[in-house]
């Protein structure tokens, strides 16, 4: 918990360019390369990764890359309420990369999280086992919990998804699906469902 403090998870970019020179990110270089002491001039733009204002609610949150960033802070307040006397509700984290070994950012501090039973990590390493295995599917795992608290009727929880653009569309069809399959509605009331969550806030996208 670390109030008035700006933290950053930032994952320098580089890539191949058609000539075969090694290219990299502007931003995330010049952030690599500074040094202690160096002043930055910077400013906060809105969010709406935000957490509940209902202590109690159930979380679930699918992070892809640097998209971890904003459910470390969830984590985070949750704690403090929980240290603060407060009772909490259950979070449940997707968390996707291609390898545990380099890409399970703050893997201490999630461990340590979920050994408090602050947060359930469901994570999913594609490139770590011969059958590629990812976000959608461990959404799919946990098919009966996601129905009981975001889908059906009176249920309180939310879902966040952040990171990448491009699994999007499989975490959304996963969530269809599990409306379908566990709720027993048809194409589109699942859409409706989806759409409602979305018209409340419980359903949050942030994708670059």
């Amino acid at each position: 918990y670390h109030p008035g403090k700006c933290q950053l998870l930032v994952v320098r970019e580089d890539w191949q360019a058609k000539g075969g020179d090694t290219k990299f990110g502007l931003c995330s270089s010049f952030l690599t390369f500074l040094r202690p002491g160096t002043v930055c001039v910077a400013h906060a733009t809105h969010s709406v990764m935000q957490i509940p204002e209902d202590k109690t609610a159930p979380i679930f949150m699918a992070g892809l890359g640097t998209g971890l960033a904003p459910f470390r802070a969830f984590i985070e307040q949750r704690k403090h309420e929980k240290n603060q006397g407060h009772r909490v509700g259950p979070m449940t984290l997707f968390f996707g990369g291609r390898h545990a070994h380099a890409e399970y950012y703050y893997r201490d501090e999630f461990e340590k999280f979920e050994a408090e039973g602050l947060v359930k990590c469901c994570n999913a390493w594609s490139r770590d086992q011969k059958q590629k295995v990812y976000v959608q599917h461990k959404i799919m795992e946990q098919a009966d919990d996601i129905w009981a608290n975001l889908g059906r009727e009176g249920s309180r929880g939310y879902f966040f998804l952040c990171g990448s653009k491009q699994p999007e569309k499989d975490v959304f069809a996963a969530l269809i699906k599990i409306f379908e399959t566990k709720g027993g509605l048809k194409n589109d009331e699942a859409h409706k469902k989806m759409e409602s969550l979305q018209l409340a806030g419980r359903y949050v996208t942030e994708v670059y």
